[in-house]
């Protein structure tokens, strides 16, 4: 199948780069998905209490804000259905190809374009490819000697048994991060006794959490500004957490830590479970968390917790890091994702045969999170060092710029763009350089924001404020790009070659 735009991911990201394509009146793409359905993280992430982290006013699309919501910190199915239904109003779904499960895109340089292949052997011809898999898409599996002799279940909160039952059981909750203070709290309820295995605790602080009823619903239906008003106030809170992260602000990090140390003792009554949970690394150097239900659960009788990380399994128990034993029916994995290695085993190869994970074999890098070079008409969605915790602002942001792209080589009769090599290495460079001074460096943690075992360079987060990423990426300037004639011999993408839109801006 041939089309001129190929997109990989029917999450947040590939949606929303499919209606800035759409926006823009470039229609011939398709977006291909391994799923059954659509949504991405929302599709594979259906454990019990999973829930967006981030107030929905801000992680929805600025452009529908949606309007069924129940509370403003939605559930997992909630997010999941909004997507569906943004898909169906922006005439996306009947572009997506699900069971899609891309392995491979190979770039061919005399015909100018992308060979995009299925694990069941279907392809699609692309002049462009947007991949669009997920910074967090890949579930990391710690090594446990004995999991194969271990008699009960093990499963990770992403790849969640639908139907398991936890009443009566011994469970081991392994992780102190995002995930696991939303599993902990259900298992705690349900089970006979539950052990939470926590190596490195996380700073929780109070979640501002509020319900919506019919009354708010109508409101945000009648075109209330409402929604966009709480966004923006969002936004700018987060603008000032990252001023304060990038570079490291000694005193409003410290403001911050009282605040969170004073929650954490109202709500854990021992004092030996405050040590435990009590990190040992500055706030906002690792990933900092908001929940009413996760402290409380420490005080409950049939809770241990577990100073350490789970080492390895027996037939019946689970092993700690430390020696200690404990006798368990069910294993829940909650020890996130291998960001390093987002793009799984999908295998990229760009110009003259160079693979993008040789590229990426000591941390993966990018230009604005966007552009590798020597990988011509190939870009990227919340790629590399554009983690934040407004991501959707970053994908609305970064969608244009990719579609600005697109439209310059259809205006100019191009064949391919890419970054230039020096562009690309000066910008990660001078990004490293800033991170030096960031709490993500400076705050004595290890992280999976960090290569090499948590303690190299950072490769997941946007060193600075929004606004900043939103003018790097406003008027892309034509002279950091190659930019191929098209070959006499190339079949690539007649469809768009008559487009009358320039998108970039020489400088």
């Amino acid at each position: 199948m041939r089309t001129e735009v190929a997109i990989i991911g029917a999450g947040l990201g590939g949606l929303a780069a499919g209606h800035e394509l759409h926006e823009r009146g470039i229609d011939d793409f398709v977006i291909l998905d391994r799923g059954e359905r659509l949504g991405g993280v929302w599709r594979e992430n259906h454990y019990p209490n999973v829930a967006c982290d981030t107030p929905i006013e801000l992680y929805a699309f600025s452009f529908y804000q949606g309007i069924t919501w129940s509370q403003n910190f939605a559930a997992g199915s909630e997010i999941l259905a909004y997507l569906e239904e943004f898909a169906e109003r922006y005439d996306l779904t009947r572009r997506i190809a699900l069971n899609a499960d891309i392995i491979s895109a190979q770039w061919d340089e005399a015909e100018q374009c992308w060979t995009v292949t299925a694990a069941d052997g279907r392809t699609w011809t692309s002049r462009f490819v947007i991949w669009a898999g997920g910074l967090l898409s890949q579930p990391r599996f710690p090594d446990l000697p004995g999991k194969d002799a271990f008699h009960g279940t093990v499963v990770h909160t992403a790849q969640w048994i639908d139907g398991l039952d936890l009443r009566g059981k011994n469970v081991a909750v392994v992780g102190g991060g995002a995930s696991s203070i939303q599993v902990l709290p259900y298992a705690a309820e349900r089970a006979q006794h539950t052990y939470a295995f926590i190596r490195t605790p996380s700073h929780v602080l109070p979640k501002p959490e509020r319900t919506y009823d019919d009354a708010d619903r109508i409101r945000f239906a009648s075109g209330s500004s409402e929604q966009l008003d709480t966004r923006n106030k969002l936004s700018d809170e987060m603008e000032d957490i990252a001023r304060a992260r990038f570079p490291m602000n000694e005193p409003f990090i410290e403001s911050i830590e009282t605040k969170w140390r004073a929650f954490m003792e109202a709500e854990v009554h021992d004092p030996a479970l405050r040590a435990l949970l009590t990190p040992n690394y500055r706030f906002s150097c690792r990933r900092p968390l908001v929940s009413n239900a996760y402290y409380p659960v420490f005080n409950r009788p049939n809770v241990t917790t577990i100073g350490s990380g789970l080492g390895s399994l027996t037939e019946r128990a689970a092993v700690a890091e430390d020696g200690r034993t404990f006798d368990v029916d069910v294993v829940i994995l909650a020890t996130g994702y291998d960001a390093a290695g987002m793009l799984g085993r999908f295998d990229v190869a760009g110009r003259d045969g160079q693979h993008l994970s040789d590229a990426w074999k000591a941390y993966p890098e990018a230009y604005l999170g966007t552009l590798v070079k020597g990988f011509p008409n190939f870009f990227l969605v919340n790629g590399p060092n554009l983690g934040a915790p407004a991501v959707t602002e970053i994908v609305e942001a970064q969608t244009k710029y990719i579609a600005a792209c697109v439209e310059y080589v259809a205006a100019h009769g191009a064949g391919s763009i890419e970054v230039k090599a020096h562009v690309h290495e000066n910008f990660n460079r001078e990004l490293q350089s800033r991170f030096a001074e960031s709490v993500l460096v400076r705050g004595g943690c290890t992280s999976w924001y960090r290569a090499d075992g948590g303690t190299g360079p950072v490769f997941s987060h946007w060193p600075g404020t929004l606004g900043a990423f939103k003018d790097s990426v406003a008027a892309p300037n034509v002279d950091e790009f190659i930019v191929t004639p098209l070959q006499a011999s190339s079949s690539a993408g007649s469809g768009l070659r008559n487009s009358t839109m320039s998108g970039l801006a020489p400088h």
